[in-house]
């Protein structure tokens, strides 16, 4: 839960108070979940492929993982409950979820396309905890109607979860390609996902912005 410092700012009002749903948190953690076991069992004996079939399971896998990571966020800010209403930028929240699968997709290239040494499993998972915090502040940069304002060691202390969170799944889902450890990494990945999340969210306040004009393309939660 995000709570005001009482501090205010041209244009802002005072930091509102927030709440989530539990039931939406708990819809996002399964999203998370889901799509960690789709994508990286998907891509289990990919190395046996040829070029062409192999390059379609990455990039599969990373539509399936980074539109997780995408759908997680937003499922999960489905849930924030404020006092006033707030909207997305269309483009804005489009260029998150381009961004997630990008950078997963970068990420399982690496890991699909290079050596497994653990230099190329350890930048794997760096790109992966990239591609996740920047989905999630990308995403939130869409806000409209309230601004979202971080802490600078919110900032800091959600950027170094993300990649730590992140490598270590990776690490756990490709140091050996067996079942149980593609299972495991599944778990790691999903809490990587929402750990970023919530962390980011806990160090994050919303104001409403005065006089704030809506772009065309504004996504309430109705259509999310």
């Amino acid at each position: 839960m995000a709570r005001g410092n009482g501090m205010t700012g041209e244009g802002l009002t005072l930091p509102l108070d927030v709440s989530h749903d539990p039931l939406l948190v708990a819809a996002s953690f399964a999203i998370a979940f889901m799509a960690g076991f789709t994508g990286l069992f998907l891509t289990r004996g990919a190395q046996a492929l040829a070029p062409g079939p192999r390059k379609r399971v990455v990039a599969t896998a990373a539509v399936i993982l980074g539109g997780g990571i995408w759908s997680m966020h937003f499922v999960a800010m489905l849930g924030l409950q404020m006092p006033v209403p707030f909207y997305y930028d269309a483009l804005t929240t489009l260029i998150s979820a381009l961004i997630g699968i990008l950078l997963v997709g970068l990420g399982l290239l690496i890991l699909h396309f290079r050596a497994r040494t653990p230099a190329a499993i350890t930048a794997a998972g760096l790109v992966f905890g990239t591609g996740i915090l920047a989905m999630h502040y990308v995403g939130m940069s869409g806000m409209q109607a309230c601004r979202p304002a971080y802490a600078p060691a919110g900032l800091a202390a959600t950027g170094a979860l993300s990649l730590a969170l992140a490598t270590a799944a990776i690490w756990v889902a490709y140091g050996a390609r067996t079942r149980r450890s593609i299972a495991l990494g599944t778990v790691g990945f999903a809490l990587a996902v929402v750990s970023v999340h919530y962390l980011a969210m806990a160090g994050t306040d919303f104001f409403v912005e005065a006089d704030a004009r809506l772009p065309t393309l504004a996504l309430g939660n109705e259509v999310l």
